[in-house]
């Protein structure tokens, strides 16, 4: 499925998978384009509203105010806060919803979240855009508006649905490089070290590099293959929805330029492979290209690539358990999350994780990342 939508921006969205950095000037524009004056990119619990960091993407927004949040409002925020949240995520969908849509205004603005929070930024209305959900925790791009402009219009919330498929696109691309991002800081090098089958094309649907996951891949020949010089898939039927998506993401047409995504079932496998098409600068990629290039990402479900477990636990004397959690925290989850995964309580994954801080002499989740880059890194070269 494709959705069009202003090619620029468009170009701007899928770039963000590739840097974090620039998920700032997306909600700029975005909030820009639906009427709004700040974004948030937050990662937050539904049971308790944790999971905030200074370090999340901000529009407009204070930088003192997300560390407020997390010392005092996080536990006070009826716009996200749900009684029963492992039968709400049971429930939960990619949507987008304003704070009316969440609890009536005149709630809204009794309570100390508004008075102490909100206002005090200027903020009268939001609308959530909805981009992930993993064990207890929601992404969601909160997009604020100022009393003066009153609530969200059907209009506005008309173009937030028309770019909200490309947005979780990105940010679900941006979640697959993020670990190999922290071991690599070149794109090219992050790129070739991911778990996934990365192709780059030309505009013209011509593969320009393929990394070795990706090389794998075509190379099982029952599912993936290359044909003149181009990505194709070995079903007539599959061959021609691929080719689609990659016309659609190389086209010249503004209004037809899009991302979009499908599941390619193999022979052998029990899961799907599940390939993302989307448009990107190929500057950003390579700088001896021009205009634009097509990366396609092929996720093979059933593989289970982690960073060495063992290594872990002799550095650190860490337990099997707790190793698990690190890596898990590495790759990107909460411990809430990853609780959830292992099927442990939050407890006692908030237990093993303070453990961990103390065996590593650490105190924060970003400071456990920073430490496993540099414990991982020169295996990760050796690997190279």
């Amino acid at each position: 499925m494709t959705v069009r939508s202003d090619s620029d921006f468009l170009d701007l969205v899928y770039e963000a998978a590739l840097d974090p950095a620039v998920w700032t000037p997306v909600m700029e524009r975005f909030a820009d384009m639906v009427g709004g004056s700040s974004g948030w990119l937050s990662q937050l619990s539904t049971e308790d509203g944790s999971g905030a960091d200074e370090a999340d993407p901000l529009a407009r927004v204070d930088p003192t105010w997300p560390q407020r949040y997390i010392d005092h409002f996080a536990q006070r925020n009826p716009l996200h806060h749900v009684d029963n949240p492992r039968e709400y995520m049971r429930r939960w969908q990619p949507r987008i919803l304003t704070d009316e849509d969440w609890m009536p205004k005149e709630d809204l603005v009794r309570t100390e979240f508004y008075n102490d929070f909100l206002r005090p930024q200027g903020i009268d209305s939001s609308i959530m855009v909805r981009l992930a959900a993993r064990g207890v925790e929601i992404a969601t791009m909160n997009i604020s508006r100022a009393p003066h402009r009153g609530q969200f219009s059907r209009a506005d919330l008309e173009a937030a649905e028309r770019i909200h498929p490309h947005l979780i696109r990105a940010f679900d691309l941006g979640r697959r490089f993020a670990s190999t991002r922290r071991l690599a800081g070149e794109l090219a090098t992050v790129l070739d070290r991911s778990p996934h089958g990365l192709f780059v094309l030309s505009d013209d649907g011509c593969v320009r590099h393929v990394n070795r996951v990706g090389e794998r891949l075509v190379a099982e020949t029952n599912g993936l293959r290359q044909a003149g010089g181009r990505l194709t898939a070995v079903n007539n039927a599959d061959a021609r929805r691929l080719a689609a998506l990659i016309g659609a993401a190389g086209s010249s047409e503004n209004d037809r330029r899009a991302g979009g995504s499908m599941a390619l079932a193999t022979p052998g496998r029990t899961a799907p492979l599940s390939i993302t098409v989307a448009p990107v600068r190929s500057e950003r990629l390579a700088p001896v290209y021009r205009g634009h290039s097509i990366l396609v990402c092929v996720t093979d479900l059933e593989a289970n690539v982690t960073l060495p477990e063992q290594k872990l636990r002799d550095l650190f004397s860490l337990t099997r358990a707790e190793a698990r959690l690190a890596l898990a925290i590495f790759e990107g989850l909460s411990s809430s999350e990853a609780a959830v995964s292992f099927g442990v309580s939050p407890n006692t994954a908030r237990v093993q994780l303070g453990r961990i801080f103390e065996k590593t002499g650490t105190n924060r989740q970003s400071d456990l990342v920073r430490l496993m880059m540099r414990a991982v890194g020169v295996e990760a070269d050796e690997r190279a």
